[in-house]
């Protein structure tokens, strides 16, 4: 004790200790009558946790400075380093935990009313900002004493996240995520999956304790007010009951959801319970107003019923999966969760931000299947409770769901998405049994959509972004076995947009399935026709007070930007306006990444309210975030006009083909030129002779070589065409596959063989012998021989099979793996070819042997990897991308220009690829000369 740290905070004594560290009680001697604080110092048991430990420590930093203006919180000090320490500092709160209070027996029916309100409401608050407290017991609740504002209110403590980190005192076990105590922890958080339901439990188990005076632990399960033998009224029975549900399904969305529901219990309505699981609020229809179809009956959408949760039923057995349907399955599911959740979502410039998205419902945005006309021009768009997320609004629609989520650009509607995606994965994949009652949630854009039936799209896409073979695809798509999230629909091209609504429509009527698609709602309102889905959401601009506070804090260097905003926020032009561009999320984060630390007069030199020459703020704010976001990283391998130039061309191409994510192996020949093409064909041209010439010199007089090589050239180039790039897939071994095509490769094989050789020899010298006869019996036995061993090969390399999902997330896979693949199938048919031809005494063995590697490479992808390798030399010669386009696109990802997704990239936002896309073509063309 008399420890100061950070020359101001003077430790005065313990006051408790645990695996996570310790907590002491100090003064803060830089203050006025030195006040009491408490200082937590984290000091995990195992030093290797430390790094783990240290991010955790700052995520409740962060969350704490976000949450600590609650009266029911304890403010956050301060929070430091010291001598390789973390510590942190938080207000003192004066009074008594409420374990203390427990401790004496059960509380009045009353008194716990009084708790559940107080604990709800700061419940609530932390909800809002999209945190799970995880750890809601009796002794990390205070009830305030003495002066002081709200004395008697309870009060929540105890946000520390860096307390999950349990080090295993037995070696070689790895430390595990296990927050909460046992008693209170939800059946879902031991599971380590826990959701905003895991506090309502953890809060009924504290009011079931405070009832009935027993400690949870010693609760039969499930425990209810009933079976505890509580005497409470009827309506807050279920209210608790419904708290502690084992399914977290069954109980409230949110601790805002379960707010609203006590509010009219304690007011007197009898009926609160109608509320539901459903965040919708009541909507009054006249009959026929407005319909959805929800399984194969006729139910009014967001009507006061609650609709039957999916747990209320008896689930289905799970299919008979076999194992490699299983792992099919499983990998489609790590490669969702690894590319867009992890890779995009937890990366994503939104969870910098860190403000909850208003929704709004947006029934006008919707049409009935049945086109039915509104008796009135339309509904008024109906505001959900302050945060409500849209996986609440997804649920409560039922089986058969369909959503629509739209927004400005720069909302957040892609994060929206991705938030509903991870719940979804969430659940399928705490299902162990991963069975057939539970669809693939699978994110797709619908950019690349090219006037097609949705069900063969689907199927394409699957395949060349998640790697998976065209035929399980089509047995998913068949078999509804896919939650289709659809990320877009304003991103398809203009001329395409309508037909693809319709498409989506077809489809939805055709398979039933359940999906949700985005869309700018601007883009969407011009459509003529409407999606036929269910429920829309549209999410609202952030506010001016939300964007002011989030700039409060004066530690964060934003006070030249947060004083912009407020003289924006009086301008009358809203186009003149920097504040209605920091409405949307994406904008306000990119603001704070490009001007902290910078005064008001250098954010904006340009002269403001001329009528002339207006300044386009988004534009500028585009080219100050480049700008900052290349200085960040000094020394660096490209020049700036290098990198700017290359994402220039990236972006001007994913625009003209309406595509989002770039994948390196699916540059095409529509990348080039005229010129350049020219090249791209000649150069082809050259490898298609060269290969030809070197079969030809083998059996060909010099005579008769040319003509070989010219009609060899044009075989290849007709058969393998010079205008589509296909990489191979991943192959595994069949041995059915392998069986059925050997016994058609040794049938068919050695008459073609036969026809070959006899013919072969009848042509070039050998016609005089074969009508004699003297030199039939010879050929024939050859010929029958090389046929034979064709039908071999062929068998072989049909048992190599893409039947399974690949792992494979590295970029430009799909050419390294038609590299691999181009290599087996060569060698393995230049030995089944050269062997026979050995054995046989043929001169011409050398002959079989380059063919069946001709053969094989070309027919394993190697036609692929020789177009791919000339493509991308030639786009590097002109200027159009680097060599190793990989490390410069990874070295964009690190600045903050892209996203990765698997081996694909995208842009952070459509805001940025459109910004890219819009710079100068002059800036362009002169960059380009210097090559």
């Amino acid at each position: 004790m008399g420890q100061r740290l950070a020359h101001r905070y003077h430790i005065d004594k313990l006051m408790g200790q645990g695996g996570f560290g310790k907590v002491f009680l100090a003064n803060d001697e830089q203050l006025p009558g030195h006040p009491i604080c408490v200082v937590k110092q984290l000091n995990p048991v195992h030093t290797d946790a430390f790094d783990t430990a240290k991010r955790l420590f700052n995520l409740e930093a962060e969350t704490l400075y976000r949450l600590g203006e609650h009266p029911q919180i304890p403010r956050l000090l301060a929070h430091f380093e010291e001598a390789g320490e973390l510590y942190l500092v938080q207000e003192y709160i004066a009074g008594h935990s409420l374990a203390a209070e427990l401790a004496a027996g059960s509380m009045a029916v009353d008194d716990v009313m009084s708790c559940l309100r107080d604990l709800l409401t700061v419940l609530a608050a932390v909800h809002r900002q999209n945190v799970i407290h995880r750890d809601i017991k009796p002794s990390n609740i205070l009830r305030r004493q003495g002066p002081g504002e709200e004395p008697g209110k309870l009060v929540l403590i105890d946000f520390g996240a860096v307390k999950a980190l349990q080090a295993s005192p037995q070696p070689g076990r790895d430390l595990t995520v296990a927050i909460g105590s046992l008693g209170y922890m939800a059946p879902e958080q031991q599971a380590s999956r826990p959701c905003f339901g895991s506090d309502l439990y953890s809060l009924g188990m504290v009011i079931l304790q405070a009832l009935s005076g027993r400690h949870p632990m010693s609760f039969e399960s499930p425990a209810t007010c009933e079976r505890l033998g509580v005497t409470v009224s009827e309506e807050l029975a279920d209210f608790i009951d419904r708290l502690v549900c084992l399914d977290h399904r069954q109980r409230y969305g949110s601790a805002m959801e379960a707010l609203h529901v006590f509010s009219q219990l304690m007011a007197g309505v009898t009926n609160a319970g109608e509320y539901g699981s459903t965040v919708l609020p009541e909507v009054t229809l006249a009959d026929g107003e407005l319909g959805v179809a929800v399984s194969t009956q006729p139910t009014v959408f967001s009507s006061p019923a609650p609709p039957p949760l999916a747990s209320s039923a008896s689930p289905a057995p799970p299919a008979p999966y076999s194992q490699q349907t299983y792992r099919n399955r499983q990998a489609l599911l790590n490669k969702v969760r690894r590319f867009w959740i992890e890779g995009v979502l937890e990366r994503s410039l939104h969870g910098q931000v860190l403000l909850t998205l208003g929704l709004e419902e947006r029934p006008d945005a919707i049409a009935p299947p049945w086109q039915i006309t509104y008796a009135t021009p339309g509904q008024s768009p109906q505001p959900l409770p302050t945060g409500t997320q849209a996986s609440h609004v997804f649920d409560a629609i039922g089986e058969g769901r369909s959503l629509l989520i739209l927004g400005e650009p720069g909302a957040g509607k892609t994060t929206t998405l991705l938030s509903l995606a991870r719940n979804l994965l969430d659940r399928v994949t705490g299902d162990r049994r991963l069975s057939g009652d539970h669809r693939l949630p699978v994110i797709f854009n619908l950019s690349s959509w090219l006037n097609e039936p949705i069900e063969r799209w689907l199927v394409k896409e699957l395949n060349s972004k998640y790697q998976v073979p065209r035929s399980i695809g089509q047995c998913w798509v068949e078999e509804q076995q896919l939650l289709l999230l659809l990320d877009g629909l304003d991103e398809v091209a203009q001329e395409r947009r309508t037909a693809c609504v319709a498409a989506l429509n077809q489809f939805h009527q055709d398979y039933g399935p359940e999906m949700v698609v985005c869309s700018r709602i601007r883009d969407y309102e011009k459509l003529p026709q409407k999606l036929q889905f269910q429920a829309a959401l549209y999410l609202r601009p952030l506010t001016d007070e939300q964007i002011l506070t989030y700039l409060n804090r004066p530690d964060r260097g934003l006070t030249g930007l947060k004083s912009l905003l407020e003289k924006d926020a009086a301008i009358q032009d809203a186009n003149m306006s920097l504040i209605e561009l920091a409405r949307s999320p994406l904008i306000l984060n990119i603001m704070v990444l490009t001007y902290q630390g910078v005064s008001s007069e250098q954010i904006l030199p340009q002269g403001r309210g001329e009528l002339e020459g207006r300044p386009n703020y988004q534009q500028q704010l585009f080219d100050a975030y480049i700008q900052r976001m290349l200085e960040r990283r000094p020394g660096n391998a490209y020049g700036s006009a290098e990198i700017k130039h290359w994402l220039t061309c990236l972006a001007q191409r994913l625009v003209a083909t309406s595509e989002t994510v770039f994948l390196i192996e699916r540059i095409q020949p529509d990348w080039l030129s005229v010129k350049q093409r020219r090249a791209y064909v000649i150069g082809l041209w050259c490898s298609f002779f060269a290969i030809a010439t070197v079969l030809g010199s083998q059996v060909l007089a010099i005579d008769r070589l040319f003509l070989g090589v010219l009609l060899g050239s044009l075989i290849c180039s007709r058969i393998f065409g010079v205008n589509r790039i296909t990489p191979t897939e991943t192959l595994r071994w069949s041995w059915q596959k392998a069986r059925n095509n050997l016994l058609l490769g040794l049938t068919v094989g050695p008459p073609i063989g036969w026809c070959l050789k006899v013919g072969f020899g009848f042509m070039f010298g050998d016609r005089a012998c074969l009508l004699a006869g003297n030199c039939l019996a010879n050929h024939s036995v050859i010929g029958l021989a090389f046929g034979a061993t064709l039908g071999l090969t062929f068998g072989l390399i049909r048992g190599l099979s893409g039947k399974r999902i690949g792992n494979a997330s590295q970029p430009n896979a799909g050419i390294w793996q038609s590299a691999r693949n181009s290599t087996l199938f060569a060698v393995v048919a230049m030995v089944t070819l050269y062997v026979p031809g050995f054995l046989l005494g043929n001169t011409k063995a050398s002959f079989w042997a380059a063919t069946g590697l001709a053969f094989g490479f070309a027919a394993g992808g190697g036609e692929a990897l020789i177009k791919h390798v000339l493509l991308r030399l030639i786009l590097t010669v002109s200027g159009i991308t680097p060599w190793n386009y990989s490390k410069f696109l990874d070295y964009a990802t690190t600045s903050i220009f892209l996203q990765k997704v698997g081996g694909g990239y995208l842009f952070i936002h459509r805001l940025l690829l459109e910004h890219f896309a819009s710079l100068s073509k002059a800036k362009t063309t002169k960059h380009k000369q210097q090559y």
